[in-house]
């Protein structure tokens, strides 16, 4: 078997046989199916709704319905895919989703609660035997609860205390945070708290520590729960019944906080623009803390009802669509696997952007005797690739192996352009080697970058100029020009640190790192010296050399960023910003006469300093549905690219009166920018 599809079998293989990974794994199809949608205020508003409709009806589920072993309406709580499906297609074309948004799995789960519990309020042949589900679980808990210590409360009975504490303390914990967060606003980083901010820290940490009370509240009646003898009736009957409501609430509450992120993120869009909008975004991110507080005491008990009702949680009602965790785990590996389409049209240009400020100050010429003039063709090029990708928990295309081309060139003039991402190749892994290394570098949030670009098709001419008037004389020579640029960037993208705060900034990616690049051009360097010792505002020319083969090559740091709003709009604008700064070895040569081919020459070897920005401006456009698994995505965009480099051979140090000021009395520079650019189409297909 060959390594990559080895290495896909493996990952489905482990994502699909463990289904305590299952509420973590489904954050997967989540992202497909929700982190690309418009903000809508109207859809925001309506999963809001089902949030908070999934903590009541979890209340009145244990806390509010009366129950008695075999109860109809614990019998009516099933779903599975023929349901669902008609369910779902009940509000698929309705306000407000209209075909165009996805409809929450949490809400179907709550239509058939919702349906269950106007059965258990109907007519009933006898009195209940229990005022709720709560006094069913602790009467199945109370026979192997062990003995309460002194002044503490039964472990079964503390179950709805703890239940309603859980609640009360993750909305009251929230809102702590939020008076935290708001009274810190704006302070500089490591000033003292304020009266107001050290109160509001002291109230939000003793409502941590209540709610770490209520969840070993739970987990205590899980432990009891766990250990109940069902061999008889109605034991054996309430803890079946029981595992039926509580595995249907989970599901409901793992679906929920699915969907949970997106509400808020899309809330917190919409606040930009409107402010009013952001009590809806405190409103969600309080629901959200409930929920997720909710979710983890429904799985301990959920786990644990599962023993005396001897049925594995995953046959239980709530898991019945999907047949189940383990098919469940399958489908969304499954869904996580796509093949990416990646189509590149580009065309780059290469000019030498003359400037008398190229090296900081204002360089004066006059007197040189030769320049070099650039005359490049654009490097014309149609590229593809094909890719097959998978996506771990939260992160998108972290195993990424090559189904298709080598190169991305399928036409080309001029030179060709060239593009990877693999950081195992750069760094000599190939194969399978190479493939497991990039995935935990995808996972760490490493984004690497390779560009190689082959200028094929131009001419460098040699142009005198009149040392007097700075004026061109006319070409003394000239060659073919030949240029391979390579450039690659590895860099960690800061976002992930801070998605909410980008996402309100605009911030798409943030990458702080590395970048080298390396280029051979013909070479004339100037060295210039201060006019005025001391001052550093004007420099004058002192020699030139002679024409030569001269190899850039650069070791810098610094970041790029994309500012933008992401995939989620049908139209959207985006612009990149990049800055790096370093230095590497040069080796370049004077003569006494550069304008005499073949004399003597004194070479030496120096470190240059470089300054490489790139900027660029795009448009992008999403051609499909949010609602198709196909996604086509175009991007147009114009890229431009400066480096700047120079040579510092001396530095003056000048004393005035108690201050001495440091200015570059000699220098070597090139005489301006080098400059790359070009327009850039990119399509990608994701299937």
């Amino acid at each position: 078997m060959r390594p990559g599809p080895a290495l896909v079998g493996l990952l489905l293989l482990v994502a699909a046989s463990a289904p305590a990974c299952v509420p973590a794994t489904y954050n997967v199809r989540a992202a497909r199916a929700f982190a690309n949608e418009d903000a809508r205020r109207a859809i925001i508003d309506d999963r809001t709704v089902e949030l908070e409709r999934a903590i009541s009806l979890a209340d009145e589920v244990l806390g509010r319905t009366p129950y008695s072993p075999g109860d109809a309406w614990v019998a009516a709580l099933r779903l599975d895919e023929d349901e669902g499906e008609r369910l779902r297609e009940r509000f698929e074309e309705a306000p407000p989703y209209d075909g165009e948004y996805e409809v929450p799995l949490a809400k179907l789960y709550r239509v058939k609660i919702e349906e269950a519990l106007a059965r258990a309020r109907g007519p009933r042949p006898a009195p209940p035997a229990f005022g709720r589900l709560f006094d069913a679980l602790a009467s199945l808990a109370a026979p192997a609860s062990p003995a309460p210590a002194e002044g503490a409360a039964s472990t079964a009975g503390a179950l709805p205390t703890a239940w309603e504490a859980l609640a009360q303390h993750a909305r009251a914990l929230a809102a702590e945070e939020r008076t935290v967060a708001r009274l810190s606003a704006g302070r500089p980083l490591g000033a003292p708290d304020t009266p107001e901010i050290a109160a509001a820290r002291g109230r939000a940490a003793a409502r941590r520590r209540a709610l770490k009370g209520a969840q070993r509240d739970i987990a205590g009646a899980a432990v009891a729960l766990r250990a109940a003898s069902a061999g008889q009736e109605p034991a054996a009957t309430i803890a079946r019944d029981a595992l039926q409501a509580v595995s249907f609430l989970l599901r409901m509450h793992i679906e929920a906080l699915a969907v949970a992120p997106y509400v808020v993120k899309q809330a917190r869009r919409v606040a930009r623009g409107e402010p009013g909008y952001a009590a809806t975004v405190a409103r969600a991110e309080a629901v959200s803390r409930v929920l997720e507080e909710q979710r983890e005491a429904l799985s301990a008990c959920a786990e644990a009802l599962s023993v005396p009702a001897r049925t594995p949680l995953e046959e239980a009602a709530g898991f019945e669509m999907q047949e189940g965790l383990l098919e469940q785990g399958r489908a969304i590996s499954l869904d996580a696997v796509h093949l990416r389409l990646n189509s590149d049209v580009e065309l780059l240009f290469f000019h030498q952007l003359a400037s008398p400020n190229s090296s900081g100050g204002i360089n004066d010429y006059r007197g040189r005797t030769r320049r070099l003039a650039y005359d490049v063709d654009p490097v014309f090029m149609v590229g593809g690739r094909a890719m097959l990708t998978y996506d771990f928990e939260h992160v998108r295309n972290a195993a990424r192996l090559n189904a298709g081309f080598k190169t991305d060139r399928l036409f080309s003039s001029g030179g060709d352009i060239r593009y990877d991402s693999s950081l195992g190749k750069l760094i000599g892994l190939n194969g399978f080697a190479s493939d497991v290394f990039d995935i935990g570098a995808d996972l760490v949030g490493i984004s690497t970058s390779l560009k190689i670009a082959r200028f094929t098709s131009g001419s460098v001419a040699e142009i005198a100029v009149d040392p007097a008037s700075g004026r061109d004389a006319g070409v003394v020579a000239s060659a073919p020009f030949q240029l391979l640029v390579r450039q690659i960037d590895v860099g960690f993208d800061v976002t992930k640190l801070f998605p909410e705060a980008a996402d309100d900034l605009y911030l798409e990616e943030l990458l702080a790192g590395f970048r080298y690049m390396d280029y051979k051009l013909p070479r004339i360097f100037y060295a210039l010296r201060e006019q005025e010792p001391g001052t550093g505002d004007v420099y004058v020319f002192e020699r030139q050399s002679p024409a030569q083969s001269v190899t850039s090559r650069f070791y810098q740091g610094g970041f790029s960023l994309r500012m933008g709003n992401g995939e989620w709009p049908r139209l959207a604008p985006f612009g990149d910003i990049g800055l790096y700064g370093g230095a590497g070895p040069v080796r370049y040569a004077f003569s006494d006469d550069p304008t005499a081919p073949g004399g003597e020459r004194e070479v030496d070897e120096a470190t240059m300093i470089a300054l490489s920005g790139n900027l660029s401006l795009g448009l992008r456009l999403r051609l499909t549905s949010n609602l198709s698994r196909l996604r086509l995505l175009t991007e147009l965009s114009y890229n431009l690219e400066a480096v700047g480099q120079g040579i510092v051979s001396s530095i003056n140090a000048t004393r005035r009166g108690d201050e001495t000021t440091y200015t570059i009395g000699r220098k070597i520079d090139i005489g301006g920018f080098d400059l790359f650019h070009g327009p850039r189409l990119l399509a990608v297909l994701v299937l």
